[in-house]
């Protein structure tokens, strides 16, 4: 079938539109995007940055960011309503078995908040990787059915009594191991039909180039991981964009600084640096 011939039955399919139009919306004319998840409130405890969290959205929304990724109830003290919202429909908590996402929410939840995409996690390797691809498999038919782009978080995390529970051992000691590991994370999160991918940065640009490959051209964006100093942050966010990374869904290394707006800036010229010199 020719190109032209599946972008006018594309066009024609009223869900594929609102797909379309929901995506533009998060990404910039170069195919990149900054978001600020800011989900950590259910997660794992409302403290540090999210203690004032009114002063955090306020504060992160002046930063605008090409999206914010959240619950419900963070949803609805988001006053600048031009930043797009994705809405997260599956959560864990850290006071339990923080690594089994279990559905929350709906399409159909987010389609009344006019969100501009859903997000569902998947930790591949856990004991409960089963139900996840279950719940995940239901979502993406839900998706292609209302025209909503699903962003798959995908992570390689496994229960482990040691606490190394995101892999930081065998990133460490064997990165290629590790970069194969976060690859399958990445396709399996095209095979169920994700729009927009996230995962962990692998270590360098070399390997996650590796990773990018394996989502066959679906936009891949990196976590910001654990806590780090913001050199660190800055080094891996040029190392995922170099890599072919469409950007970033950065948290805790953003809303648990004061500077929250100043760490978006300076990400946001990093990502859009192209933008910039053309």
């Amino acid at each position: 079938m020719s190109s032209q011939k599946m972008s006018m039955l594309e066009f024609a399919n009223p869900a594929m539109l609102g797909k379309m139009r929901r995506i533009n919306k998060i990404f910039t004319n170069s195919n990149k995007c900054v978001i600020v998840p800011l989900d950590d409130s259910l997660i794992s405890y409302s403290h540090n940055g999210l203690a004032s969290l009114k002063e955090k959205i306020s504060d992160i929304q002046r930063a605008t960011p090409n999206g914010i990724l959240c619950y419900q109830g963070t949803a609805s003290l988001i006053t600048d309503l031009s930043i797009p919202l994705i809405l997260n429909i599956t959560a864990s908590s850290v006071n339990s078995a923080h690594t089994n996402k279990v559905l929350v929410s709906s399409v159909e939840e987010a389609l009344k908040y006019d969100a501009s995409a859903v997000a569902v996690h998947i930790n591949i390797s856990s004991k409960y990787e089963s139900e996840m691809l279950r719940n995940i498999g239901k979502i993406s038919t839900e998706c292609q059915r209302n025209g909503m782009p699903l962003l798959i978080i995908t992570y390689p995390r496994k229960e482990s009594a040691s606490g190394d529970d995101n892999y930081e051992e065998l990133k460490k000691n064997d990165a290629s191991k590790y970069t194969k590991l976060v690859s399958h994370c990445v396709r399996i999160a095209f095979e169920l039909g994700a729009d927009i991918i996230k995962t962990q940065y692998t270590g360098s640009a070399e390997s996650f180039r590796e990773v990018i490959a394996a989502a066959v051209n679906k936009p891949v964006l990196i976590a910001g991981g654990k806590f780090i100093d913001e050199q660190s942050l800055y080094e891996m966010v040029r190392g995922a964009i170099s890599a072919g990374g469409a950007g970033v869904s950065i948290g805790r290394n953003i809303f648990n600084r004061e500077n929250s707006k100043s760490i978006i800036s300076e990400i946001k010229r990093i990502v859009f640096v192209q933008e910039e010199d053309s």
